[in-house]
């Protein structure tokens, strides 16, 4: 889903803000920051994108693609897309802290964070709709909440937010950290 892959990136970024001062000291794969990073991709962004793709195929299409004529293998390359997107976005954003380009990152993530806005804006509609690709073209959607992928969607929306959270607090800690010695 392209609006996952601009919230990924914008994501990868803004680590990679939050850890400026452990890059800046010891570089982009130093330890605990990139390890944190990995632990985010490993554990929450490769499931949740797997179980979307996986039982949800029709609506992480957005309707767009009908996910019956897309090969079954084809989720293993678009899972490794979102994480290389995320790390990606680290490493992006590690190279603009290297480079003493603070402002330059900020104005990328509010860049992305605006493309992501208005690409779900603009996709709204087909966000909040429940049927299968079949059922979007013929005219036939439930309410989002009425189903499971209501309430999946509300719970790893949850369980990412957190994570997330849980990753930039411990970057901040790791970067004043690095500040103090």
């Amino acid at each position: 889903m392209l609006l996952v892959l601009f919230l990924h990136l914008a994501l990868g970024l803004g680590f990679a803000f939050a850890g400026r001062d452990r890059i800046r000291a010891d570089g982009p794969f130093a330890p605990p920051a990139f390890l944190l990073v990995l632990i985010h991709v490993g554990l929450v962004t490769t499931p949740v994108t797997l179980y979307f793709y996986a039982a949800h195929a029709d609506w992480a299409w957005l309707y767009v693609v009908d996910p019956a004529r897309v090969p079954g293998l084809a989720i293993v390359p678009l899972v490794v897309a979102h994480a290389l997107v995320l790390v990606g976005g680290w490493y992006a954003g590690a190279w603009l802290v290297r480079t003493d380009r603070k402002r330059v990152l900020l104005y990328v993530i509010l860049g992305v964070a605006i493309a992501f806005l208005v690409g779900f804006i603009v996709s709204l509609g087909r966000l909040t709709t429940a049927t299968t690709y079949a059922g979007y073209l013929a005219g036939t959607s439930g309410g989002l909440l009425s189903v499971e992928l209501g309430w999946a969607l509300l719970v790893s929306f949850a369980a990412s937010a957190a994570a997330a959270t849980y990753v930039f607090i411990e970057l901040l800690r790791d970067s004043r950290r690095v500040r103090a010695r």
